[in-house]
């Protein structure tokens, strides 16, 4: 749900902004959420999520801009259902905040025209992405730059983690701790009528500490990646794609490892196609493929460190902190992993005004251990067996009015060999955003 709503703020944002693109804006949006969900051998847990969030915008003609937003929010669990401790109010914090510079903009305001080379550079906190989010998809405190030359496209970026957000790594003594430094570049070429391609490298530097320190156990993941890939269509004008192939090397730490280092050597690859017919109701499907190495000596976890990669040896395991839509309901991370995925989505009353903005959708996922012995980042799937389960879910998006959305998600997992209990699980949410 973090990179869905993501993706809901960064609409809401461009629906605010775009009538003004000098001055000054401001508002924010009240959400309220009910999620109920349970894993196989666990109780439905139910929970109740209020969250605001306030943000303003300025704007000097396009060159300067500033841009700040601020969130507090509080989870309701039902009685006996929290995991990990009760009800909370979550202390208001920044959730975004950055200033832009328009070189660019600033020579088109005082020539008239488009100049050849345009260059923008952003400071502070915000949600980054490389390539098509295979490798990287966080928030950041960062610097950012963007340089624009005839057909090419140059990206630059040098950022650290912030420290409210949950480590990779989901040791105990680590998981809340994740302190790391991100600095990546992209080429882009636009040459192409109908394809984007791109190069790309990223790397992290793991700077986290255990809390409470644990003499027994040494924690380090640095991780470099290498990434290429295209976005466009092809054959047919409604026939989109996007793909990324991406290789990983660097040194972690092993289980029960306080000295050496092992090596990282893995890979991830994506490709994606989708749909969109000229039709009535908008009709789209789309097919996806995700494939990440795994590792046939992990024992608990494709991205832990405790009961992690055997001492010795090299680690095939994938890690990366990037993002795909793998399921409401199982939700692996991109590691050891085959996923085959296939959705549709249409908008069946669009001739009647009150619900022409509403999409109705589905999507189906078969899932697979890419190296059988290994574990996935779902800890209950131990067992040595490949055939990790399916899932389907159900998703609706209305619009209701220009300030008023409504979003429901139901999905519903069954395992696979690789668990030891089969039992089905559920996964609910639904929401109201109102925005002002």
């Amino acid at each position: 749900m973090r990179v869905y709503q993501e993706q809901l703020r960064a609409r809401l944002d461009q629906t605010n902004l775009v009538s003004r693109e000098e001055g000054l804006s401001g508002g924010g949006w009240l959400n309220f959420a009910l999620f109920k969900f349970d894993q196989p051998g666990t109780e439905m847990r139910t929970l109740r999520q209020y969250q605001a969030r306030v943000w303003g915008d300025a704007n000097y003609r396009g060159i300067h801009r500033f841009y700040v937003r601020g969130l507090t929010e509080y989870d309701d669990w039902n009685h006996g259902d929290e995991p990990f401790h009760g009800d909370d109010w979550v202390e208001p914090r920044l959730e975004r905040g950055w200033y832009q510079f328009d070189l660019g903009q600033m020579i088109r305001n005082a020539s008239g025209k488009a100049p050849d080379l345009g260059f923008r550079v952003r400071v502070g906190r915000d949600y980054t992405t490389i390539g098509t989010a295979l490798a990287l998809a966080t928030p950041l405190d960062m610097v950012r730059f963007d340089l624009e030359a005839r057909d090419w496209q140059f990206m630059a970026f040098l950022g650290k983690t912030i420290r409210s957000e949950l480590n990779i790594d989901r040791s105990p003594n680590i998981r809340s701790e994740q302190r790391r430094c991100f600095w990546g570049a992209q080429f882009t070429w636009l040459g192409l009528e109908d394809h984007q391609p791109f190069v790309y490298f990223l790397n992290n530097q793991d700077n986290s500490e255990p809390d409470p320190d644990d003499p027994a156990q040494a924690y380090e993941y640095t991780s470099r990646y290498v990434g290429i890939g295209s976005t466009g269509r092809f054959f047919i004008p409604n026939l989109h794609y996007s793909t990324e192939l991406v290789g990983e090397w660097g040194k972690t730490y092993s289980d029960t490892a306080t000295e050496n280092r092992d090596r990282i050597e893995a890979m991830a690859f994506d490709f994606m196609l989708e749909y969109f017919f000229d039709l009535p109701t908008r009709p789209r499907v789309m097919a996806e493929y995700i494939f990440a190495t795994g590792d046939n000596d992990r024992l608990v976890g494709s991205g832990t460190t405790v009961g992690g990669n055997m001492p010795g040896t090299k680690d095939h395991a994938f890690n990366g902190f990037g993002f795909r839509d793998t399921g409401l309901v199982l939700a692996p991370e991109v590691s050891n992993l085959n996923a085959y995925v296939l959705g549709a989505s249409f908008f069946p009353l669009e001739h009647i005004k009150l619900f022409r903005r509403l999409e109705l959708g589905t999507k189906v996922f078969f899932f697979q251990k890419a190296a059988r012995n290994g574990a996935l980042s779902d800890v209950p799937a131990q067992t040595n067996a490949r055939w990790v389960g399916w899932e389907w879910d159900l998703f609706a998006n209305w619009q209701i009015t220009s300030d008023l959305i409504w979003s429901i998600r139901y999905g519903a997992f069954q395992p696979g060999d690789a668990f030891v209990d089969n039992g089905c699980g559920q996964f609910l949410y639904t929401g109201f955003t109102l925005s002002f």
